[in-house]
């Protein structure tokens, strides 16, 4: 069964990579404008960021074996839908489509999370399978963009949206057939007012507040990269197109080697692997601040990159191991929703500060950033008493 969840997680990302590339660029040239651009964004991240926790309140005390599927078939609709769209493109029902699929896949992806949780606690395998589930994500990650870029070069942007398509259809499928998905809880709870409750859940939690805070605070520093690297790379270092290209193909790659890091030495305790990469994305963002070349820093992109693939994925599994399980869905869904729309922010500010001071100075900030919230994480985790720390340790 995990087999079959692994699949379908990893189909899932690389096809949101694929189709993230094709309908940025398509809205890009159709519209001609940074508005459109943002527009795109707004509704492709950081409306469902805000929608999808109210969704998964309404659904998570469903069968998981129709709830996925169905979330799967509404993303191939809506890619299917957005094909035929774009033919007589109008930025409004496009907007609209993507704005569904967006709610879905953040919603999706948040279920898929708590049933692979579900699956793997009982056999004490939480780690070992996240560890194969960051491995996935790094590498689709690494791979997506440019195989969407591809898909979009050779057959065009209707030819992605397609194959996107004909992908969530085969994942609602592997879904459908997958036998052994957790059924509904034998008494579910009230869905009225259950948002509310998971909040209150979480402000009664001091280490899921924590994690939940912190994680938020270091997705907003470590996004604000995003848009200063073109401009670092491209102005600043003077290395064009080619060096932007290599920096972030160092970033991927980095994230491969944390990935495999993370896999390798999953049973530390969290505090210490969450601390470390945290530490490795703010080191690495200072090291590309003061890189004199292109090579130092896809070097430094490279730590930054193996950072992430470590960080990430220790704040998830120390978060799924300190929540209950009627709980779970929601927490998962509060992590994405949280990650996605700090990332909208992230850039703004990553923007804001390149305009005002300079790539160098943003990025500094992004470094500055990282090492305050892996010591504040260093910190807060170590005054605190949790079921982790009985079996595998915030310590």
């Amino acid at each position: 069964m995990y087999r079959r969840l692994l699949v379908a997680y990893t189909l899932n990302e690389l096809a949101w990579s694929i189709g993230t590339v094709a309908l940025a660029v398509l809205v890009f040239r159709r519209t001609g404008s940074a508005i459109g651009a943002m527009s795109f964004f707004l509704c492709a991240q950081t409306l469902p960021a805000l929608c999808s926790p109210a969704v998964v309140a309404r659904i998570d005390q469903r069968p998981v074996r129709r709830v996925l599927p169905a979330l799967y078939v509404v993303e191939s609709l809506a890619f299917a839908a957005l094909a035929w769209v774009i033919t007589r493109f109008a930025l409004g029902p496009a907007l609209v489509l993507v704005l569904i699929d967006g709610i879905a896949a953040v919603t999706a992806r948040a279920i898929a999370r708590a049933t692979t949780v579900a699956v793997l606690t009982p056999e004490d395998m939480l780690r070992d399978g996240n560890a194969l589930t960051n491995a996935s994500f790094s590498v689709c990650f690494m791979a997506g963009p440019a195989i969407g870029g591809l898909i979009v070069a050779v057959g065009g942007t209707t030819a992605a949206l397609i194959a996107n398509a004909c992908v969530f259809a085969l994942i609602a499928v592997t879904m459908l057939t997958t036998r052994g998905l957790p059924a509904a809880p034998h008494e579910p709870a009230p869905t009225a007012g259950r948002l509310r409750r998971a909040l209150d859940y979480v402000r009664e939690h001091p280490v899921i507040r924590t994690l939940l805070g912190l994680q938020a605070a270091a997705v907003l520093f470590f996004t604000v990269s995003i848009p200063v690297e073109v401009v670092f790379t491209t102005h600043t270092l003077h290395a064009g197109a080619g060096g932007y290209g290599a920096l972030l193909s160092a970033w991927g790659a980095g994230a491969v080697v944390g990935s495999a890091i993370y896999a390798r030495w999953r049973e530390l305790p969290s505090r210490t692997l969450i601390v470390g990469g945290a530490s490795a994305l703010g080191l690495g963002f200072l090291g590309m601040a003061v890189a004199p070349a292109l090579g130092y820093a896809i070097a430094a992109a490279a730590v930054a990159g193996t950072g992430n693939g470590i960080e990430a994925v220790s704040v998830r599994t120390a978060l799924q191991e300190s929540v209950d399980a009627n709980w779970m869905t929601l927490m998962m869904s509060f992590n994405e929703s949280m990650a996605e729309a700090t990332t909208g922010i992230g850039i703004l500010l990553g923007g804001a500060l390149a305009a005002i001071a300079g790539p160098r100075a943003a990025l500094a900030v992004a470094g500055a950033g990282g090492l305050f919230v892996a010591a504040v994480i260093a910190g807060a985790l170590r005054s605190q008493r949790t079921a982790v720390d009985a079996s595998h340790g915030l310590r």
